[in-house]
Order: structure tokens, then sequence, then C-alpha cells
């Protein structure tokens, strides 16, 4: 994975643990295909241009089911603007590091400056989240530097059908017109 910069921007902002972080999402190339990514952790720091090893794994938790829940509900938005993309940054470290999802309120992880404006967005990203959760989260981790998140969005059964039977419809068109006697001029 190397990350090149961040995909639209960032904003900063002061977090109860004490630090102050630059939130968005981030763009980069992985095996040379693009990919927007997401931090995962405050703890540890990375370079952009740099080319790191990742483990990748699929992490199976209530963390990453709500991630998946958030993503699915403001995903689509994300990657809007500067505003956006950090407010699902804020989002992201408010599940991955508390549990009541209130990212004001007196959890262990609140954002105490910055943008209100993104903050209320961010907020409202999380009062918005459903039990629908058509995204597998993919984890980047890596010992010494920052760990990733970034996604794909898992086909619905109703879609995978539709794709089947259009698909199957062209086979029988394509197998049809070949069997059909051919026309000659005397």
């Amino acid at each position: 994975l190397v990350p090149i910069g961040y995909a639209v921007g960032s904003q900063t902002f002061s977090l109860s643990t004490g630090q102050t972080v630059q939130a968005g999402a981030f763009v980069g190339t992985l095996s040379h295909d693009r990919v927007v990514f997401w931090c995962a952790e405050l703890g540890q720091t990375f370079a952009f241009g740099s080319d790191y090893d990742y483990a990748v794994s699929l992490p199976d938790n209530g963390a990453f089911t709500a991630l998946g829940q958030l993503f699915n509900a403001a995903f689509g938005g994300a990657l809007t603007d500067a505003a956006h993309s950090a407010a699902f940054q804020l989002a992201i470290w408010e599940i991955l590091y508390d549990s009541d999802r209130n990212l004001t309120g007196a959890g262990g992880f609140r954002v105490t400056g910055g943008s209100t404006a993104t903050v209320a967005l961010a907020q409202s990203f999380l009062d918005s989240m459903t039990n629908n959760d058509n995204y597998d989260i993919i984890l980047f981790s890596n010992g010494r530097h920052q760990d990733f998140i970034t996604t794909y969005k898992v086909p619905e059964p109703m879609s995978l059908a539709l794709f089947g039977s259009a698909l199957l419809a062209m086979v029988l068109v394509t197998r049809r017109r070949s069997l059909a006697p051919i026309a000659r001029k005397a």
C-alpha cells in the first residue's frame, strides 16, 4: 500500500485523547490499483509516498459490523468534499474508540475542537446508521505504522438474481441466433 495524499482534503480537530489530528480520507495505490481508505488508529503514523507492507483481513466483530452500517448510511457522500470526508473519519474513530456513538458526549472519545459543522455532520452520520450492513470492511494492519480501513460493497441477493437472469437471457439469445438456419439467396 502506498498512501499518496488526501482524497478530497482534510480538516484539523482536537480530541479528548490530547491529540490534534488531520481527518479525511486518503487515496493511494494497492498493487497499482487506486484505493480510498481511512485511518483506523490514532497511535501510529505513516508517510505519504512510502510503500508499506500490510496484512489484510476482514474482521468480524461488533465494531466492524457498525463500520459496515456507517458505510451503508453515509459512504455515498463521504468523498463529496473535505468536510464530508473529515466527518466520515470522525464517525469511524467514534465507532472504533467509543461505544456511546456521541462525538461530544461524556464517552472516552470526544472531539474537543475543530469545525462544529463537520462534527454535527459526523454525528448525523452516526445517528442515521441502521442495521443495514452491505459493506465488508477491510483492515490493513501493520504493527509499526498506521492501520487503515477500506471497504467494498457486497452485492445484494436481488441484484445478483437480476444480473444472473440478464446473463442467461443473453446466452439464450446468442445461442438461438447461432442455431437459426441461414437464409441463402439462390
